[in-house]
């Protein structure tokens, strides 16, 4: 550092005080509290729950008797087709039918999230056609279709079969959770060491 840059630091700092030892704060040693980790875990749900608009321009209006089909990049055809055609165990269902958009919205993450964390692959959401919803018809299964293609966990969906509502639901399709994936990957690694 030059004579001037010295000078010029000394002229700065004149006048501040060091801190005392006691304003310091310490790290926490034993990680976050239950109440802090409940914190986090609401704040990111709320964060979540933003990205699933409510506005009418950011949805695409379907109509009430059209058939929804959405697959991610990576779901095999043949289990998709197995999927289309009502093929899979519905393990958990949801209906969402004369709710606010706003409540809808939060049960339907709640359900989707839940669910995926414990196990469920195969699900299905009662939205209604909407003939006669204002201001747009099938204003709930529009939002459903839109809110539904921006939940990760949500691997594929499509309008249910007529037994199971038809085109007023959703069977949804979800990634298997972390512990699903961690038994998987731990029956191959067994598998591979039989042989051998």
């Amino acid at each position: 550092m030059s004579e001037d840059d010295s000078a010029l630091f000394l002229a700065s700092m004149q006048g501040v005080k060091p801190l005392k030892a006691n304003n310091a704060v310490a790290p926490s040693q034993g990680g976050t509290s239950p109440e802090g980790q409940r914190r986090h875990q609401e704040a990111l749900r709320r964060l979540a729950l933003e990205k699933l608009s409510l506005e009418l321009d950011d949805i695409t209006p379907l109509a009430p008797q059209a058939v929804v089909s959405v697959k991610r990049q990576g779901v095999q055809g043949q289990v998709f087709k197995l999927f289309r055609q009502g093929k899979y165990e519905i393990q958990a269902d949801l209906d969402l039918t004369g709710l606010s958009l706003a409540r809808a919205r939060e049960l339907l993450f709640d359900f989707v999230i839940n669910s995926q964390a414990s196990g469920l692959r195969n699900l299905i959401v009662i939205h209604g056609t909407g003939v006669n919803s204002q201001p747009i018809p099938a204003k709930l299964k529009s939002y459903v279709a839109a809110w539904l293609a921006e939940i990760k966990v949500v691997q594929a969906f499509h309008s249910a079969p007529a037994a199971w509502g038809g085109a007023g639901a959703m069977m949804v399709m979800l990634a298997k959770s972390a512990q699903d994936k961690l038994d998987t990957a731990e029956q191959h690694h067994k598998g591979t060491h039989r042989w051998a």
